[in-house]
């Protein structure tokens, strides 16, 4: 395995990237000889051929894309060939389609190009330049796709007049330590990085809670009447999902002696008619002025009154009795009767949450009391999600904190409240994270990167392009989301946050895949 190593001839070796790139100097790969030529990596030998120089080699990465890129060094009157890796930044995966451009600049002027219309395989995009004059040039790459358009500049790259200067500028290295993953490899699997960078991370009280539905979204639905309950659909069951005005039962007093509707609407139908009947002739007598005005006005409030009880009997009823519908949409949260079950009016029947609200509620030790007044928000996980996700991504707010306890109790509440837009279920409990003072400019990383064997934590380091390094870690403060790193990691360095396994099975293989990008 060899590592390569940029000269300290190449004049410092600074590398700039341009169109808002993150500026990073990597002037070897540090990664094992390959052929991309045609994907095989099988073990060749890692003794460099006597008369060629250590290969270059660059990865950089700006918003859009990252290019690792490896050739030999420049030299009048011999073509370099680039093997130029295109990955996009937003997927980690290889640029599909697109055109890419290399060229050599003195004093921002193009002298020197070269271009692909297309890549010769996922990601790879073959170039060459045969220099005609040594000096120290800028080389500049270009990629243009139906998305993205980017371009990298290195700057200082010499062209060497003879090989042999080339040579003596860039001997041969010796082999390193650092785990080989290729960008083949990579592309294939979910795969992902992070720079590390500084950040606000805040103080943490880890516990657990409960989600619980918001008061007044959930509405129990009760009998309007004694009777018979039966069941409209044998699907109405708890957690089953009904609409406003579905309707869920039928009661029915047929065949009771005491509660008998059909009886009390054949009663209170004769009232109506008696009483519009007494009314129509009360208007005639007003009109012949044989009853005063006082008799006329109690007739028409005894057929109003008759029919108010005529027509309450009557809503909901039919011939299987009286309808009961949802009075709002949701979920069912509670059935309380069975089918054929006997009922009194009033007696509830099915609870129903809209489940668009909810509640996460704390009980705290009441250790943490002086902390309280500092909780600003939460990170919280639930058994049935895979990450731990923060209440803002569900607008979520601190409500309110317990400043009395009860007698008989030795846990202080803490209640958020949040959206549900992300099918969350009342009832169940989640890992939670309290945030409180916050850490400012700490270094920090996403959880997601971290690797553990025993009681060692380390992540993966991306050194170069297809070259990778484990790195372990001191770790502080732990939000559920990010963890705070005490030492171990420098800011600006590229960590792996997808697909560390696969580089943790690559360093345990004894076939190490060869190197030196060959064309």
């Amino acid at each position: 395995m060899k590592h390569t190593y940029f000269a300290a001839i190449l004049l410092a070796g600074t590398l700039f990237v341009m169109a808002s790139c993150h500026s990073h100097d990597h002037p070897h790969d540090g990664g094992h000889s390959h052929s991309h030529d045609d994907h095989s990596h099988g073990d060749e030998s890692h003794d460099h051929a006597s008369d060629e120089p250590e290969a270059l080699s660059y990865t950089i990465w700006t918003d859009q894309t990252e290019l690792f890129v490896e050739f030999p060094p420049l030299v009048v009157g011999a073509e370099s060939r680039f093997a130029a890796h295109f990955s996009d930044m937003k997927t980690f995966k290889a640029i599909q389609e697109g055109q890419a451009k290399v060229y050599l600049s003195e004093d921002g002027r193009e002298i020197l190009t070269d271009g692909a219309d297309a890549p010769s395989s996922p990601g790879i995009f073959r170039l060459g330049l045969t220099p005609t004059k040594a000096g120290v040039y800028d080389l500049g790459f270009v990629l243009q796709t139906s998305q993205i358009q980017d371009t990298i500049i290195i700057n200082t790259i010499a062209v060497y007049p003879d090989a042999e200067e080339a040579k003596a500028a860039n001997p041969p290295q010796p082999e390193g330590d650092e785990i080989s993953y290729l960008k083949e490899q990579a592309w294939k699997v979910d795969f992902g990085i992070h720079q590390v960078k500084r950040d606000d991370i805040h103080e943490v009280i880890h516990t657990s809670g409960r989600i619980q539905p918001v008061k007044g979204e959930e509405k129990f639905i009760s009998a309007k009447s004694s009777g018979i309950v039966y069941f409209k659909s044998k699907s109405l069951q708890e957690g089953s999902t009904v609409r406003s005005g579905q309707a869920l039962f039928s009661i029915s007093s047929k065949g009771l002696v005491n509660a008998n509707m059909e009886e009390k609407y054949e009663i209170a139908k004769v009232r109506v008619d008696q009483a519009k009947a007494d009314f129509e002739r009360a208007e005639k007598l007003l009109a012949e002025q044989i009853i005063g005005q006082k008799e006329y006005e109690k007739r028409k409030a005894d057929l109003a009154v008759a029919e108010a009880a005529y027509k309450t009997l009557t809503t909901g009823n039919n011939t299987n009795g009286q309808a009961v519908t949802a009075s709002m949409s949701g979920i069912v949260k509670e059935v309380l009767v069975s089918d054929g079950q006997y009922v009194a009016e009033g007696t509830p029947l099915i609870k129903i949450t809209n489940n668009r609200r909810l509640y996460i509620q704390a009980d705290l030790s009441q250790k943490y009391l002086p902390q309280l007044a500092k909780i600003r928000s939460a990170n919280f996980k639930t058994a049935y999600q895979d990450h731990v996700q923060s209440i803002d991504d569900y607008n979520g707010r601190l409500l309110s904190y317990g400043k009395m306890i009860d007698q008989d109790q030795s846990f202080i509440p803490v209640l958020f409240e949040l959206d549900n837009v992300r099918d969350l279920i009342a009832g169940s409990y989640v890992e939670l994270f309290l945030l409180t003072q916050p850490i400012s400019q700490a270094l920090v990383i996403p959880k997601t990167a971290l690797m553990q064997d025993y009681n060692t934590k380390y992540v993966y380091v991306q050194t170069a392009g297809e070259s990778f390094e484990k790195r372990e870690l001191k770790l502080g403060i732990d939000d559920g989301v990010h963890v705070e790193v005490l030492s171990g990691l420098n800011e600006g360095e590229w960590i792996v946050t997808n697909g560390a396994y696969q580089i943790k099975m690559a360093s345990m293989s004894s076939a190490i895949p060869a190197h030196g990008h060959s064309h």
